[in-house]
């Protein structure tokens, strides 16, 4: 199922193609809705800071995403049992039934919005006698012995169709991270059951019907993976019968960080050095069989399956540039590169240990102090608003032409559903080493906040909550609103955002091993039961916080941010509100002095003759006498109206016969009048200056 290579340069849509599986499955058929992409960085123990661990994210960067978090509870199975196949709804509610934790079952649907049914199976495959724990979203994120996962849609070369629409394909991306997760302890483990899961039974990608741009863009997938002592990058794709799979996995060195974002990045493979390498037999052969390679050639895996996207290929490869600049500054890649980003290692050594805060802020980033800084260009606006939305072909434009164009992809992105970095510690027992910190929103404008994988319910304001209706009691909310408004004043609430963020996480770090201790200490009197109580309390009590204060604080940016002034002396006897305006490059930019790029010496230039600049405003007319002779003349123009005028109610003056839609015209010629009248008065500039303060 190949398709032409003329159509990959249209296959990236700036910003509407990606990860999340953003439509409805259900076994009549199928929905399709506006595909997402995602950004994933994975960081080996050896390149975190001392006791951090090895750590993978995901930026779920979803305009239509369910952006709830939920705990799928462990569980014994009978001999014999299957386990359901469910296709990778990601709109809200992405699963309802019984059997997958409290946060889906039916009862959790709020009420009002649509009458969705318990989710059907599509398949099944055989279950396994026990079945682990973990934390899920849209795909599967860390179970109860430290497995996590990261994702990252990717563009392909081939696509196969699943069995509920006529194809050959069980098995999508989100439902092989859960199977994973239910089954794995280990990330060589994860990379050899999904893919050969995948093998046997098929795999499809995101999306598999419409036009080659869509369904090519979103054929493969990428998966981060963890686990206490070490990270994988896997790849998977369909093979050319459309009933099968084509996957590899590459480790990440020790003290190496790796990212993807939406296009391959493993290239060489060597599937004969197994300490490095996994995949599948079938690599060659496929490739061969569908003509994407001729054997005795250089076989790179990117370059073979994934997608050339011509002049779009900065939206993939500027952000794992991103990544490693921001990692290992020391080594000076180049932010341009080829389309494949031949000159950027698979990974690439850290300069110093990584945090959780470090990784975060790298999620948060916008190309901050670099050539490329969304929030220092035009498109941003006055206030520096890092945010290009989706582009839509509105004004006649059509998607052909917005594909030529392009904005900066940023790693924090307006429509991310939710993103996290996970923690996998073997310094640490399983039921603290294992800890997922979970923020809703863009990641610039969310906390955090600290969720343990033992806990057994995720946080209350965390789980609840959708796109389709506005509610107080869910985190998401609280950071879209305060996200959404402090916007139109980014360069100056920015500062106000990281401080809260700070206020937060930084008090989280400063005691996550006390917190961790003290969880050890209850599980030694009070066995695991006790220790999960405590655990699920505190983190509950954490985001509760976070939504009761950002609550608080949108109330506090309102106050102060508004109308174009800033309210920041507010404990004085009288304020005195700080205007914000406009900065000089901006005024520039839209003709404030005139028309577009003209300065002020330009303006004034252009204006010399047209003003009197020696008028002093304020000062006071010297005569009374003249004063008082202006005043009158400008109350008679008020109350006498000119001949051949006639007077409609309190509206000005209109000429007989004119429509009153004419009255701000005609008024805007009687100021003229009034001036031109009292011209000898404004032309005596010692007697009259003060004059122009005289209301007309």
């Amino acid at each position: 199922m190949k398709f032409s290579l003329t159509s990959l340069f249209s296959l990236l849509s700036i910003g509407t193609i990606g990860v999340a599986l953003s439509y409805d499955l259900a076994p009549e058929g199928s929905e399709m809705h506006d595909p997402d992409q995602c950004t994933a960085i994975l960081v080996s123990a050896g390149a975190a800071a001392d006791g951090v661990g090895s750590m993978t994210t995901h930026t779920n960067d979803c305009l239509d995403c369910d952006f709830r978090l939920a705990k799928v509870p462990a569980k014994d199975h009978a001999p014999g049992s299957m386990r359901k196949i469910i296709g990778g709804r990601a709109q809200y509610p992405r699963y309802i039934g019984d059997d997958r934790g409290s946060v889906y079952t039916k009862d959790k649907i709020i009420p009002g919005l649509y009458d969705w049914d318990t989710t059907e199976a599509l398949g099944e495959i055989p279950e396994v006698e026990h079945t682990y724990a973990y934390l899920d979203g849209d795909y599967g994120i860390q179970n109860e012995h430290q497995l996590a996962m990261g994702e990252s849609t990717c563009g392909a070369l081939l696509h196969a169709v699943p069995t509920f629409d006529g194809g050959d394909s069980l098995l999508e991306m989100s439902e092989l991270s859960r199977i994973a997760m239910e089954r794995c302890k280990t990330a060589r483990c994860a990379n050899q059951l999904m893919g050969d899961l995948a093998v046997e039974y098929g795999f499809y990608g995101a999306v598999w019907k419409g036009d080659d741009m869509t369904v090519y863009g979103e054929a493969g997938e990428a998966m981060t993976i963890n686990d206490k002592t070490e990270s994988w990058m896997f790849h998977i794709l369909s093979d050319d019968t459309g009933a099968s799979a084509v996957w590899v996995a590459q480790r990440v060195p020790e003290g190496h960080i790796a990212a993807v974002a939406n296009g391959f990045v493993i290239k060489e493979i060597d599937l004969d050095d197994t300490e490095n390498f996994m995949g599948s037999s079938n690599i060659y052969d496929v490739a061969e069989r569908a003509g994407l390679w001729t054997k005795g050639e250089h076989f790179s895996f990117a370059e073979v399956f994934g997608m050339n996207r011509g002049h779009l290929s900065t939206y993939v490869n500027r952000r794992v540039w991103r990544v490693f600049d921001l990692a290992a500054p020391s080594l000076k890649l180049p932010a341009k590169t080829d389309v494949w980003a031949r000159d950027y290692p698979f990974s690439v050594p850290v300069d110093k240990g990584l945090t959780v805060a470090d990784v975060a802020a790298m999620q948060r980033d916008y190309y901050e102090g670099t050539e490329f800084d969304t929030s220092k260009q035009p498109a941003g606006g006055p206030y520096g608003n890092p945010a290009r939305v989706d582009q839509s072909p509105v004004d006649g434009m059509t998607k052909d032409e917005l594909v030529e164009g392009r904005f900066e992809r940023t790693i924090s992105l307006f429509r991310t559903s939710y993103s996290f970095v996970t923690q996998s510690r073997s310094t640490k027992p399983d039921i603290v080493g294992a800890l997922t910190w979970f923020g809703q929103f863009t990641p610039h404008a969310t906390v955090y906040i600290p969720v343990y994988a033992h806990v057994s319910e995720v946080p209350e304001s965390l789980s609840t909550g959708a796109l389709q209706r506005l509610d107080r009691k869910a985190n998401w909310w609280a950071f879209s609103a305060v996200g959404n408004y402090a916007a139109q004043w980014f360069s100056f609430t920015i500062g106000e955002i990281r401080t809260m963020q700070h206020k937060f996480e930084d008090e989280w770090f400063k005691n996550q091993d006390s917190v961790e201790e003290l969880g050890l200490t209850i599980q030694g009197f009070g066995g695991d039961v006790a220790a999960v109580g405590y655990l699920t309390d505190w983190c509950n009590e954490q985001a509760l916080d976070v939504r009761t204060q950002w609550w608080e604080f949108l109330d506090y940016l309102m106050g102060k941010y508004r109308d174009g002034m800033m309210m920041d002396k507010i404990h004085t006897e009288t304020i005195s509100p700080t205007k914000l305006f406009y900065p000089r490059w901006w005024l520039e930019m839209v003709g404030y002095w005139g028309f577009p790029g003209a300065t002020y010496e330009d303006a004034k230039k252009a204006n010399e003759g047209e003003h009197d600049y020696n008028l002093e405003w304020d000062e006071k007319p010297k005569h009374k006498k003249d004063q008082k002779e202006a005043e009158e003349a400008i109350e008679s123009y008020h109350n006498k109206p000119p001949p051949n005028t006639e007077t409609l109610g309190a509206a000005s003056p209109v000429p007989v016969g004119t429509s009153a839609s004419l009255g701000p015209i005609i008024l805007a010629g009687l100021v003229g009048a009034v001036f031109g009248v009292f011209g000898k008065v404004y032309a005596d500039k010692k007697a009259y200056a003060g004059y122009a303060t005289i209301p007309v």
